[in-house]
């Protein structure tokens, strides 16, 4: 007769290893899976152009005109020379269809200013920001970050 007394445990023992991956695994795929998000961004039709009724001003208009409503906080701006880097302001009230931001300044300044971002205008609280300049183009880029969302990437050249 053989002696297999000693069979029986180590199935068992193999057994409730097996087990135990499978369910350690099965609770890691829950446990990861709950931090991704299928949400899409917001879409805004955005429109950046001149502002013709201002004779003798250097300004540009970024109008929204219609989609989804940007949220306070939520949506950051930058008005920079093209082709150098973005500088995003954070804005501090909602953005929604009708709203249209009218501005002379960019929001590149490194001084440390005080930069206030509404749906009517860029501004500083203090001190004197970089301001547009004729004849020249300047692009403008407004991201919604909770989404990593860009809705708007655009050049303007302002008169």
């Amino acid at each position: 007769m053989k002696n297999e007394t000693a069979v029986s445990p180590v199935i068992g023992t193999i057994l409730m290893v097996a087990i135990t991956v499978i369910l350690a695994a099965v609770i890691a795929v829950f446990g990861f899976s709950f931090g991704i998000s299928d949400q899409k961004g917001p879409t805004a039709s955005i429109i950046l152009g001149n502002v013709p009724e201002t004779i003798g001003i250097i300004d540009m208009k970024i109008t929204h005109n219609g989609g989804d409503r940007l949220k306070a906080g939520d949506w950051k701006i930058s008005i920079v020379p093209a082709g150098e880097v973005p500088v995003y302001r954070t804005s501090s009230t909602d953005f929604q269809a009708g709203d249209m931001i009218i501005t002379t300044n960019l929001t590149n300044d490194n001084t440390g200013l005080d930069y206030v971002v509404t749906n009517k205008a860029v501004y500083t609280t203090s001190g004197d920001p970089p301001h547009l300049i004729a004849d020249q183009k300047y692009e403008v880029k407004i991201i919604v970050y909770p989404y990593k969302t860009l809705v708007t990437d655009g050049i303007v050249s302002v008169r």
